[in-house]
């Protein structure tokens, strides 16, 4: 939709919402333009192109907050939408106060991130690139079955604020993604791996680096077998660690804090992890596909840290929950749909990395398990005691060395003692897109983690 018809139709709102008795109003419109191809058996097997938009509408009325939201972006709809949120209004008994908000000397925000390359993402182009990875993907080994789901995807879409403080917000960026499942089999036995590759410009798919990780994935499985039940020293891969770390995110925001679903509460300053883990947010940076300089409420976000060497340092704020404890806003009040509220989320996570490579960390730790992939983390884990029991897969480490793939087997910890276990970090960074940014993290050793596996002898290097 024409981004002046948009603007113009949610100050329409907003002003409207004024004279029909709110204090204070927002309004937001956002859209998201998407297109995905999908292959299966040397031909594209789905093809999806769709847009979805929508206004949203806050308005404050008696120290209550209420929302509503439309597809519709018709005269009428700005009346059920301001009729519904003062009934909402007139019904909630909210304690926490929310806020509509403006710093009048950033009252204009814009963040415009869009590659000027998006026109190249066309079915032919997405058709030809995903045909050719899939016909390579069975070409590099006689073990490589299938490739079982191929996707060639992209997205764009503006997102556009007004209040009645005086704000102004717009954002638009864009991306492409990548991801490719393929089935080796050996000996009767079935492996499966994925990989994926994201960035903005088609032209910067590196098919053969893509390739040879997704060829160590699935054949690096082959020949796997448990290990004996014992305490193992445990080397994180950067994807499983994030996967570990991203399921726990939420101990980390302060709503969940006053709710009492997080142990970290009244624990800022206090020693949570090993002196040598620092956990960052970084909103703007500059190997981030997508930055964050403001947030949806209208707020700056800044560079900080989680935890520094250690120590508990901040909590992740919005609005409403910063005012209830008297603070200000982290920059962390996000809406993650125009139909959704004001929630908490981090933007972009930095692992502060350490000087020894991969290899010198295999070599350091001697004798233990690289994990690889972490399975049932929605089922297995309880994100408020920290506890978690997952099935797992990955590598023997014996002499300093990768020796052999390692399956059927358990790691059973909590969140909060594994990382006060953390030994040492890598220095191999990479980066992993998961919830609304990026984390950017290496390896991550543990001193000890126990591992259920079979019973009897280890199986054969």
């Amino acid at each position: 939709m024409d981004k002046d018809f948009s603007l113009s139709y949610i100050k329409k709102l907003v002003e409207k919402a004024v004279e029909y008795g709110f204090e204070e109003a927002e309004a937001c419109f956002m859209s998201t333009s998407s297109m995905e191809i999908n292959i299966l058996n040397s031909e594209v097997s789905s093809y999806e192109n769709s847009t979805l938009e929508g206004v949203g509408f806050r308005g404050k009325k008696n120290g209550q907050m209420g929302g509503s939201f439309t597809t519709d972006l018709g005269d009428d709809a700005i009346d059920f939408m301001l009729s519904t949120a003062m009934e909402n209004c007139e019904v909630l008994n909210d304690e926490d106060e929310e806020f509509i908000y403006c710093d009048p000397q950033n009252a204009h925000l814009e963040s415009i991130q869009l590659s000027g390359t998006y026109d190249k993402n066309t079915y032919e182009r997405f058709e030809k690139t995903g045909l050719e990875l899939e016909k390579d993907i069975l070409a590099l080994s006689e073990y490589i079955k299938a490739v079982d789901y191929l996707s060639v995807s992209c997205g764009t879409g503006p997102s556009i604020s007004v209040n009645s403080k005086g704000l102004y917000t717009y954002k638009d960026s864009d991306y492409i993604t990548i991801f490719a499942e393929a089935r080796a089999e050996k000996d009767g036995v079935v492996k499966t791996g994925g990989h994926y590759w994201f960035g903005k410009d088609i032209d910067e798919f590196d098919k053969e680096a893509f390739l040879k990780v997704l060829k160590k994935k699935v054949l690096g499985k082959l020949g796997a077998s448990s290990v004996d039940s014992g305490e193992y020293k445990v080397i994180f891969d950067s994807e499983a660690f994030v996967s570990l770390l991203h399921t726990f995110l939420g101990a980390f925001s302060s709503y969940n804090m006053q709710k009492g679903l997080s142990l970290l509460k009244g624990k800022e300053g206090d020693t949570i992890a090993s002196d040598i883990f620092t956990l960052r947010e970084e909103p703007m940076y500059e190997e981030a596909l997508i930055k964050f300089p403001f947030d949806s409420e209208g707020v700056l976000t800044s560079s900080k840290a989680l935890i520094d060497h250690g120590v508990f340092v901040k909590a992740l704020y919005n609005l409403k929950t910063a005012h209830k404890e008297g603070k200000e806003s982290t920059g962390n009040g996000f809406k993650s749909a125009f139909s959704a509220p004001v929630g908490i989320s981090a933007t972009n996570l930095v692992v502060t990395p350490g000087d020894k490579s991969f290899d010198e960390l295999c070599e350091w730790i001697g004798e233990g398990i690289y994990l690889t992939e972490l399975n049932g983390l929605h089922a297995g884990v309880n994100q408020i005691s920290g506890d978690f029991s997952l099935f797992c897969e990955g590598y023997l480490i014996k002499d300093g060395k990768i020796a052999r793939p390692v399956e059927q087997i358990t790691v059973a910890d909590n969140f909060y003692q594994v990382i006060k276990k953390i030994i040492a970090v890598g220095s191999d960074t990479i980066s992993v897109p998961e919830g609304k940014g990026e984390y950017f993290c290496p390896s991550v050793a543990v001193s000890k983690m126990n591992i259920s596996g079979d019973t009897g002898e280890e199986g054969e290097e």
